[in-house]
C-alpha cells in the first residue's frame, strides 16, 4: 500500500513539474513581454499581447498569428510579406501595426474593421494608395506611409477625426496642390511629414493645418514659404533641412514669420540664406536655431532679441564676425561656429563673451590690452579648427 501511495506522489510531481516546465505562463501574464520571435506551443496563447518580428523571411502573412486572441501590438518589419489575409480584421484588439520594410504592393479593404487601431506603419513598402475603408478606423493616430510610391489618396481619408500624425515622406504626388488639397482636411493633425516629396513650392493651404505642431518640408526643392504659414500660430517644430540630407533652396522668411511664438525648434540646414532671417529676431520663445551650411556673411545685432535661444549653430557658412550682442543671450549654452572664416582674434573675442565678459572695444585694441587671467566658461562653445 505505501509503495502505491508512493508510486502516486511521484507521478503527481512529474506531471506538476512537467506543467511548470510547458506552461510557465500558467500564472498571471503579463501584459508588458515583448515576444521577438513566434511563441512555442509551450506559451497559453492568451497570453500573447506583443510581438515585435524583424529580419525573419516569412514570405508569407503568418497564419500561426491568429492563435493569439489578445495581440495588441504587431510588428513585422523586414519579413518579406508581399500581402495581407483578408482575415486580417480577425485580429481586433491590435492597436499597432508595423508592416515596415516589406514588399506590400495593396491593403485588404478588410483593414477597415480594425476598429481598435491606433498607429498604422507602413514605411517604406510598394503602396501606391490607402484603401477607402481606413475611414472605418476611427480611433486612428498615425498613418506612416514613408517610402511608398503613392500616387493616391481617397477622400475618405479625411473623416479620421483621431489622426494626428501623417507621415508622407518620399511619396510620388508631382503637383503641390493636390498634395496639400489631400491633407487640408485632417484638420486635427498635429505633425505632417512631407519631406523627400519632390516639392518645389507650398501651396498656401498650408494655412487650413491650424494645429500643426510638427512640419517636416526638407530635402525638396522649395526656394520661398508662402505668408500664411504665419497662421500657424501652434507650430513649435518647423524642418527645412536637416545635416546628412538635401536641405531646400530657400533663400529669406516671410514676414510673418514673426507671428510663430511657440515656435521652440528650427531647422534650416543646407538651404540659401545668405542673410540671417531678420523675421526670426522678434521670436523670443526660440529656443534651438540651426542655420548651418548656408552661406550667412554677418550675425545683425538684434540676435540680442531672441533670448529664449539655448542653442545656436551657423557652421560652415561665411561669417567673418560675430556681434558683441550675442552675450547678452544668457541661456545660450552651446554656439557652433566651425567651418566660417574665423580669425583667431575673432575666436578669442567669441571666447570672452560666452564666458560672460563685456566687450566694448574692436576686437583689435582688445587683443593687445588683454590681460590673461582664468576664466571659467559657464557656456559649450564649439571651436572651429586651428589652421595648420
Amino acid at each position: 500500500m505505501k509503495k502505491l501511495i508512493f508510486g502516486l506522489i511521484a507521478i503527481l510531481a512529474t506531471q506538476v513539474i512537467q506543467a511548470q516546465q510547458y506552461y510557465p505562463l500558467a500564472q498571471p501574464c503579463d501584459p508588458d513581454k515583448v515576444f521577438e520571435k513566434l511563441p512555442s506551443a509551450a506559451y497559453d496563447n492568451n497570453c500573447i499581447y506583443k510581438l515585435h518580428i524583424s529580419s525573419q523571411p516569412f514570405n508569407f502573412f503568418p497564419k500561426e498569428l491568429f492563435r493569439y486572441p489578445n495581440l495588441k501590438e504587431l510588428t513585422l518589419q523586414n519579413t518579406n510579406i508581399s500581402s495581407l489575409p483578408l482575415d486580417i480584421y480577425l485580429l481586433e484588439h491590435i492597436e499597432v501595426l508595423d508592416l515596415s520594410n516589406n514588399n506590400l504592393t495593396t491593403l485588404p479593404s478588410s483593414i477597415g474593421d480594425m476598429r481598435n487601431l491606433r498607429k498604422l506603419i507602413l514605411r517604406n513598402n510598394k503602396l501606391n494608395t490607402l484603401p477607402a475603408t481606413i475611414s472605418a478606423c476611427k480611433n486612428l493616430q498615425e498613418i506612416d506611409i514613408t517610402g511608398n510610391p503613392i500616387t493616391f489618396l481617397p477622400n475618405e481619408i479625411n473623416s479620421l477625426q483621431a489622426l494626428r500624425s501623417f507621415r508622407f515622406s518620399g511619396n510620388q504626388v508631382k503637383d503641390p496642390k493636390v498634395l496639400l488639397q489631400l491633407v487640408r482636411q485632417m484638420k486635427n493633425i498635429t505633425s505632417l511629414d512631407l519631406s523627400g516629396c519632390n516639392l518645389n513650392f507650398i501651396p498656401s493651404d498650408i494655412k487650413f493645418l491650424k494645429n500643426l505642431t510638427e512640419l517636416n518640408i526638407s530635402n525638396n526643392n522649395i526656394h520661398f514659404l508662402p505668408s500664411e504659414i504665419g497662421q500657424l500660430t501652434h507650430l513649435e517644430t518647423l524642418i527645412l533641412g536637416t545635416n546628412g540630407n538635401p536641405g531646400n533652396k530657400i533663400y529669406d522668411l516671410p514676414t510673418s514669420f514673426s507671428n510663430l511664438r511657440s515656435l521652440k525648434v528650427l531647422s534650416a540646414v543646407n538651404n540659401s540664406f545668405v542673410d540671417f532671417p531678420i523675421a526670426l529676431a522678434s521670436l523670443t520663445g526660440l529656443e534651438v536655431l540651426d542655420l548651418s551650411n548656408n552661406q550667412i556673411t554677418s550675425l545683425p545685432p538684434e540676435i540680442a532679441m531672441m533670448t529664449g535661444l539655448n542653442k545656436l549653430n551657423v557652421m560652415n557658412n561665411q561669417l567673418q564676425d560675430v556681434p558683441n550682442e550675442i552675450g547678452s543671450l544668457s541661456r545660450l549654452t552651446q554656439f557652433d561656429y566651425a567651418g566660417n572664416q574665423i580669425t583667431p582674434e575673432v575666436e578669442q573675442k567669441i571666447m570672452r563673451i560666452m564666458s560672460g565678459e563685456t566687450i566694448a572695444e574692436p576686437v583689435k585694441a582688445v587683443v593687445k590690452k588683454v590681460v590673461v587671467k582664468k576664466v571659467v566658461v559657464k557656456k559649450q562653445v564649439k571651436k572651429s579648427p586651428k589652421k595648420k
